[in-house]
């Protein structure tokens, strides 16, 4: 059993490599069935959202019958769904943590009211940028305690679907970016095993479980051999399963020959984590809705969502 369908797909309108129509082509040559693009709109990568849209419009119309494609963003905890209209699913992403005391703990804030580095000045500190800037977050504003950082992190994680109502919850645990890089590199800050790190983390997903909306397992960090296992990691995938929650598979490919890098790998250690399915994405009537699609735009390929279960 394979998966033929992505839905994590970043092109050159934002920080991916080939256009859409290359990403495409590549989609029809390896099988798929399905492809989601998903663009940044966040305060570090955001797009010509109208130019953007125009774009899958007219892939949706060209390679209509041969490919389900469909036209998805990729949002940020920090900022709102305003940003991105028309669009017909969101993945809800958390790539920064606001300052203890920002006003952004209280609501999301428009990209015209935020900058790269912060809303009126440094608010928020990117957990994906690099290793420095990570560290000099950390020991700024919680005295070089990684731990403490990382709870903040789900703390604002698990507001996640409150605040952006998203189809489906982006690489969950992204704080841990660096942390596979030796101590050397500015790695290792975290023991990923430890309850100081675990429960603030399993916490933030117990509460997001109960909005209905799969998380996303994230292969990108595998496939650019920045870390060992996908986000996220083998013993919150397990509380997952436990917890009941439902999950899909996301390459985040950023180069096109990556859109189903690991795949085949991973869907061994998903059924070995308890879970029975994956789901994939489709516009094909499956009676489960997927919540928070939104069906919008110019597009006359357009319509509901649903999510449909492969059975592993």
């Amino acid at each position: 059993m394979t998966i033929k369908g992505n839905y994590h797909t970043h092109t050159s309108f934002c920080d991916g490599r080939d256009t859409p129509e290359q990403v495409v082509e590549m989609a029809l040559r390896k099988g798929f069935r399905h492809l989601g693009f998903s663009g940044h709109m966040d305060p570090g990568v955001s797009m010509d959202f109208p130019q953007y849209e125009a774009e899958i419009c007219r892939l949706q119309d060209k390679y209509q019958g041969r490919l389900e494609i469909l036209r998805g963003v990729e949002l940020d905890n920090v900022t709102g769904a305003e940003c991105a209209p028309a669009v017909e699913y969101a993945i809800g992403s958390t790539h920064f943590i606001p300052i203890p005391g920002s006003e952004i703990w209280n609501r999301t804030f428009g990209l015209d009211e935020i900058c790269e580095d912060g809303i009126n000045g440094d608010q928020i500190i990117c957990v994906d940028a690099s290793p420095d800037v990570l560290k000099s977050g950390c020991e700024r504003y919680y005295d070089g305690d990684y731990y403490a950082m990382s709870q903040d992190y789900y703390r604002f994680e698990a507001e996640v679907a409150k605040r952006l109502k998203p189809t489906f919850i982006g690489h969950f645990d992204l704080i841990t970016r660096f942390n596979d890089l030796s101590p050397e590199e500015g790695g290792h800050f975290l023991d990923e095993r430890s309850g100081r790190y675990l429960q603030p983390a399993m916490d933030a997903m117990q509460s997001l479980v109960a909005y209905g909306i799969p998380f996303e397992i994230n292969l990108g960090a595998v496939n650019r051999g920045r870390k060992r296992e996908p986000y996220p990691r083998t013993e919150l995938l397990k509380a997952l399963s436990e917890m009941g929650g439902e999950v899909l598979l996301s390459s985040d490919a950023h180069q096109m020959e990556k859109l189903d890098g690991g795949f085949d790998f991973s869907l061994h250690e998903i059924k070995a984590c308890g879970f029975r399915h994956v789901n994939v994405l489709t516009r094909e009537f499956s009676g489960k809705p997927a919540l928070n699609s939104r069906a919008l735009g110019q597009g006359v390929v357009s319509g509901p969502l649903y999510w449909k279960e492969i059975e592993l």
